[in-house]
């Protein structure tokens, strides 16, 4: 294997680092229309009014201290109403001009008003984020290989190589542009730059690293010391750059910059983008591997084949006892807390500068992960499944998300949750070659993952095409892109393979142990749960609201049925369209639908007020998430104001202490807290290359919640710390099987299938059409095979097949329905008159008028009555043959005779014994 040394010479020194690798054209390689041709003309995400934003944001906690039902809140309704005059005072105050007007300043000069803040990139809650909850990294997991039993290194190398396509065509600009589905308006292709040779880091000031002592002790104080700003180094700073790689101009002077006395970004995170990476990092067993895999020009070394023998290289090399002694816990040090993040990060920059480097500048991560299926049953899991909803476990999730958790005789971690880097994009593929996607929320976007995924998963499925059409590489969703020639002249692809050795100190040894048992407790005090219920896409239209809005409205109501009270729940919104996008979140409660929850879990009203309420307080859901798209929401703009109020003197915005004490009122008011501190996060993503999409609470008594909506099902993935996370799904399937029951019941008298309103003299026709077609399946209780073809039936037939007299009609306005073609002499049991016409006069039937007849639109014959015997019935002898052509007796209408009604509607389903 190369060395450490070596694998930087060959890609990843500084000069390289700094030389653009995207290719940013107008137009791509094959004349098309270019990846980021339109990023310059998208619009800039605009600058919320400020009123907007706040009302917005008083209006969003309301729900939660007026809920009187079964849950009665601490706080006094006067409390909020105080904020809503705090609210007022604030605007009209210059507080508010000057931290505005900051905002507007950065809006003029930079491509987005937020780009000068220290603010995450995916998530309003940065420092919530505890020792209490799980790595804030939503997860995907693919679809099965179309190859049944694949090995984990064969289907790890087939997702590699789909990889490697997908980033060698975006880097040579020929990645179609994403578009609106319903305007075809292009949508930023700028988050895809976050995706690969991207990671999260601390940002250290000068000097800091340089000064670090590595021999001073682990303590609680080296967590709590020095701050974070904007630091030079090697590599691109997502925040500072854009896609041709010119700095963005800053309204912030280098003197505010290095102002050391200013904590503002005392455990900040930032992101850093390394575009001229060319390997990959592979993590087995806790042992960590690099594997080179672009050339120079962004052609792809390797095919399947090849990384197929550098991955089976590394699975083997992993579990050779001596370089299983040396595996270590290194990545559960992502897991941790910022501050215990940070404090690793500067001991491993001080001591393994290198060694980082090429973990931070990787592409992405691949996890050789030594789980299997098998392992389930030593778990206390319980599968369960509501109504018809797929019989699902969530084994799968926890070992594809953050891995087992084993301790071996000797008190050691053994389990695959030490192979994890949580800071960058990982693709883990299990040892039953089970798949799955991990990424960063706060430099990720959910959308470009989802279309990453996506289509590295079609494109595994489109080798085969390729297999049996002689490698044509038509059968590819990117044609132009080629392997490089280098590939074939490499008969030992292992050659490069290089695997990081660490040689820790006792203070980093202890600290990596702290970290991996903070990491197992974690594991061991959360759980997900995965179900599938049978509401989906054709539920929602029925009710005539979005899929996204049932889910979430419903979501809601099951939450407080459960609990009793409304908690601050958030659903992140995508905003593509506007020029570096970034996600923002909206509010999923507000008043009316606290209305509706407790409206919903009482008795005093009927069906059809809690279906309206429920199709109101979607289609206001549906509003919210498609202004909050064309505006950005009012989340991230309170953060901003938040921010520059909170180190106004590092942007050099003066406050006096009537400002400050203003300002105080709104965004250190404790009843503001929750919105830093959602109990709710729930959100939409997946499709047909995934089956499950999850994704880790805020706090530690959250929920985090995410669903899959497929055509006839949503398959939803909870995770919480031992909520009743299964009982919450019960309570949300009880809700949709309420609404549904209403629907039903609202529609059942006065609407048929296609919506079309029928009279109520057509539904008995149905019925008695269809209890008619019920007898005739029946060979237990008819003796004769009847072949009864076209015509109305009745209730009450089976009687007057038992009969063995025929019935005489009483009287002209009796009815009389038309059977045809019988199948033997014996059915003359039924009453015929010489027309083969049944006759019935059981006054049990409701016989129709002759104006009711005019008005059923279908040809009714006007019979009259005839005199039968006991004996077989003989056909007319004055029969003409004008009246085999055209009959004459009949009501005009507009249907034809052959229409057969008991085709459509309502079906009377007929048990017999």
């Amino acid at each position: 294997m190369s060395t450490v040394t070596d694998s930087i010479k060959l890609g990843l020194s500084p000069d390289a680092e700094r030389r653009p690798r995207v290719n940013v054209s107008a137009v791509g390689g094959n004349g098309t229309e270019g990846t980021f041709s339109n990023e310059k003309r998208l619009p800039k995400l605009p600058l919320p009014d400020l009123r907007v934003s706040l009302e917005a944001l008083n209006e969003s906690l309301q729900p939660l201290y007026y809920a009187d039902g079964y849950y009665k809140h601490p706080l006094e309704p006067e409390q909020l109403r105080g904020l809503s005059n705090d609210i007022s005072i604030f605007l009209e105050s210059e507080a508010a001009k000057k931290l505005q007007g900051k905002l507007e300043e950065f809006s003029l000069v930079n491509d987005c008003y937020l780009d000068n803040l220290h603010l995450d990139v995916n998530n309003s809650y940065t420092n919530a984020v505890q020792d209490e909850v799980l790595p804030r990294n939503p997860f995907l997991v693919l679809a099965e290989d179309a190859v049944p039993d694949i090995t984990q290194t064969d289907r790890s190398a087939v997702l590699v190589h789909s990889a490697l396509r997908f980033i060698a065509a975006l880097r040579n600009g020929v990645l179609p542009v994403d578009r609106n589905a319903k305007t075809g308006e292009p949508l930023s292709m700028f988050p895809y730059l976050n995706l690969f040779g991207t990671t999260r880091c601390p940002v250290f000031v000068e000097g800091e690293i340089e000064n670090f002592d590595l021999e001073k002790p682990y303590t609680d104080s080296d967590l709590e010391a020095g701050w974070s700003s904007s630091s030079s180094s090697e590599c691109e700073d997502d925040g500072d750059q854009d896609v041709e790689g010119t700095k963005s101009k800053s309204f912030m002077s280098n003197e505010q910059i290095s102002n050391k006395n200013d904590i503002f970004t005392k455990h900040g995170i930032s992101s850093k983008r390394y575009p001229g990476s060319k390997h990959l990092l592979v993590i087995s067993r806790g042992q960590y591997y690099t594997l080179d895999v672009f050339d120079d020009s962004n052609n792809i070394i390797h095919d399947v084949s090849s990384l197929v023998a550098a991955f089976n290289f590394i699975l083997h090399d992993s579990m050779k006892p001596c370089t299983f002694k040396k595996s270590t816990a290194l990545g559960s040090l992502t897991s941790h807390s910022f501050k215990n993040w940070k404090y690793a990060r500067k001991r491993l920059q001080k001591r393994y500068p290198d060694e980082l480097m090429l973990i931070d500048s990787s592409l992405f991560v691949l996890v050789l992960d030594e789980s299997t299926d098998c392992e389930k049953k030593f778990t206390n899991e319980i599968d369960f499944t509501i109504e018809k909803g797929l019989n699902t476990s969530s084994s799968d999730c926890k070992r594809l998300f953050y891995g087992t958790s084993i301790i071996d005789d000797k008190g050691h971690q053994v389990g695959s949750c030490i192979s994890r880097w949580y800071d960058k994009l990982q693709l883990v593929v299990t040892a039953d070659s089970k798949a799955g996607v991990i990424w960063d929320s706060f430099t990720c976007d959910g959308s470009a993952v989802l279309r990453f995924i996506s289509e590295i998963y079609t494109e595994s499925v489109l080798r085969l095409a390729r297999d049996v059409n002689s490698g044509d590489s038509r059968f590819s969703l990117w044609p132009s892109i080629k392997d490089s020639k280098i590939g074939d002249t490499i008969r030992n692809p292992t050659e490069l393979v290089t695997r990081i050795d660490w040689d820790f100190s006792n203070i980093l040894n202890t600290h990596v142990h702290l970290s991996e048992t903070k990491l197992a407790d974690l594991i061991s005090k959360h759980d997900i749960v995965h179900v599938s219920i049978p509401f989906g896409r054709r539920a929602a239209q029925r009710l005539g609201v979005s899929s996204d809005s049932m889910i979430q409205v419903a979501l809601q109501i099951a939450h407080y049925a459960l609990y009793g009270r409304m908690v601050y729940g958030f659903e992140p919104i995508s905003t593509r369209k506007f020029r570096k996008s970034r996600s923002c979140f909206i509010n999923i409660q507000n008043q009316d639908l606290l209305e509706l929850c407790q409206l919903f879990i009482s008795n005093s009203f009927d069906g059809n007020v809690k279906l309206e309420k429920f199709v109101s307080a979607c289609e206001k859901h549906s509003v919210k998430v498609k202004k909050a798209k064309e505006n950005g929401g009012f989340e991230k703009h309170f953060n901003a104001l938040r921010y520059l109020y909170k180190f106004h003197d590092h942007y050099g915005i003066y406050l006096n202490s009537n400002d400050r004490k203003i300002s105080a009122n709104i965004f250190e008011n404790p009843l503001v807290k929750p919105f830093s501190a959602p109990d709710l996060i729930v959100a939409n993503c997946g499709n047909a290359a995934t089956t499950t999409f999850g994704i880790t609470p805020a706090v530690p008594q959250g929920f985090g919640i995410g669903y899959i909506v497929k055509d006839d099902q949503c398959d939803l993935t909870v995770t919480s710390q031992f909520r009743q996370a299964d009982r919450l799904m019960f309570m949300l399937n009880w809700v949709l099987q309420e609404i549904r029951n209403f629907w039903k019941k609202s529609n059942a008298s006065n609407f048929n299938k296609t919506g079309v309103k029928i009279s109520p003299l057509i539904d008995k026709l149905y019925e008695m059409d269809n209890a008619l077609n019920s007898i005739k399946k029946s060979n237990e209780y008819a003796s004769q095979q009847n072949k009864i073809i076209k015509g109305y039936g009745f209730f009450d037939l089976q009687g007057h097949i038992d009969s063995k007299n025929s019935s005489r009609l009483n009287s002209q306005n009796n009815s009389s329905l038309q059977l045809s073609d019988l199948a033997n002499t014996s059915q003359s049991n039924l009453g015929l008159n010489k027309n083969n016409i049944l006759l019935h006069s059981s006054p049990a039937l409701s016989v129709p008028t002759e104006k009711e007849k005019q008005e059923t639109g279908c040809q009714i014959h006007q019979i009259q009555p005839e005199n039968t015997s006991d004996e077989e019935t003989s056909p007319p002898s004055s029969a003409s043959k004008s009246d085999t052509v055209k009959r004459s007796n009949v009501i005009n209408s507009k249907f034809e005779i052959d229409f057969d009604r008991s085709g459509v509607g309502r079906k009377i389903q007929a048990n017999f014994d």
